[in-house]
């Protein structure tokens, strides 16, 4: 039989405990399969020998039981995987009435359907347990239909944010936002789109009307500009705001602009307003993006010294994304950053904070 570092040498319970716990499992493993070469050549023995008064079951139960306890602190040992909500997902399917406008039809990564189908397979590789779908137009009907299009797998696709740029601020908003807001999956809309000139009263009581029923508003930064999300910040203090892909950020070589940096800071000092961590990838101007860490961490660190830890939520732009690379790139890109914070700033990032601004179950 080979013998373990363990059985050369043994060890006291202070002494196992100072081991690094990556060196642990490692010994551990090696026990296990000490053990279980044990259970194999007595196997072998008990056929050969039957005339011992002591019969080897007893030694057999026995090994099976170090096995089982070994196994136990294997796992124990063995870090948990930290839950991943993505908060940022499309899904379109191009013989919809209003089709995707904003994707070019030569563009053969991106102008296909994207479907659940094919997005469910992606998320299950990659450990996602849930997903925000946010619409991929303004289509006033695709609100209903990101909600049926998901309804078969509500242990994935917890939450949809609809689009209600074309509805907001007129008589269209207050009856469909009611009738879409009796699914409980549909945690608020996105303003992406602009169809006013100003910030009028009639924008402001949906609004107020979005807050009496607990529903968010993510803001894609264009239409709407960071100083007008800063004044709806403060004139409405219950309304739950998401910044999508870093307020709009623009990446290249160069650095930040200090004017939009002074702006991003301004929105961020109202605790009702969240960023999401998103679209890495598309923040680039030229594509295909770079995937190095250093080429995010200025924009990423940015975030952080904005809007705390508290207050951002992780968001892939999946299946945007694919003009650069797949899915896992993006949560590898991501990790690597997280890794560098201080504990548990991974898990308000990738879920907790996502549950508590969307509300989801």
């Amino acid at each position: 039989m080979r013998c373990s570092s363990f059985e050369k040498h043994p060890l006291s319970y202070s002494e196992y405990n100072s081991i690094p716990p990556s060196i642990r499992v490692v010994e551990a493993n090696r026990a296990i399969f000490l053990v279980q070469d044990m259970v194999n050549e007595l196997t072998e023995l008990e056929s050969k020998v039957n005339r011992l008064n002591v019969s080897l079951h007893f030694l057999l139960t026995l090994c099976f039981i170090m096995i089982g306890f070994m196994t136990r602190q294997l796992d124990a040992d063995e870090p948990k995987p930290i839950p991943i909500i993505d908060t940022h997902v499309h899904l379109w399917d191009l013989e919809r009435p209003e089709g995707i406008y904003w994707i070019s039809k030569d563009n053969t990564t991106l102008y296909q359907n994207m479907l659940p189908e094919r997005h469910q397979k992606i998320a299950r590789r990659n450990g996602v347990t849930g997903v925000v779908v946010v619409q991929a137009g303004q289509s006033l009907p695709d609100n209903q239909w990101n909600l049926d299009i998901t309804r078969h797998n509500p242990e994935l696709y917890q939450g949809v944010v609809g689009n209600l740029s074309e509805a907001i601020g007129t008589e269209k908003f207050k009856a469909l936002f009611l009738d879409l807001c009796k699914d409980p999956r549909y945690v608020g809309y996105r303003l992406s789109g602009r169809y006013q000139s100003e910030l009028s009263d009639a924008l402001f009581k949906d609004l107020e009307l979005t807050v009496q029923h607990r529903k968010t508003v993510d803001f894609l930064v264009g239409g709407y500009s960071l100083e007008e999300v800063a004044t709806i910040a403060k004139r409405l203090p219950r309304l739950k705001i998401m910044l999508d892909h870093f307020g709009g950020v623009r990446l290249s070589e160069k650095p930040l602009d200090s004017e939009w940096v002074s702006q991003l800071r301004k929105v961020a000092s109202y605790p009702n307003v969240y960023c999401k961590v998103s679209a890495l990838y598309g923040r680039f101007q030229n594509q295909p993006a770079p995937t190095d860490l250093a080429s995010y961490r200025p924009i990423l660190d940015l975030a952080v010294s904005c809007f705390g830890e508290d207050r951002l939520v992780f968001g892939s732009d999946w299946p945007v994304t694919r003009t650069t690379g797949d899915y896992a790139s993006v949560l590898e890109l991501m990790t690597s950053y997280l890794d560098t914070r201080p504990a548990g700033t991974a898990e308000k990032l990738f879920h907790k904070n996502a549950r508590l601004f969307y509300g989801l179950q």
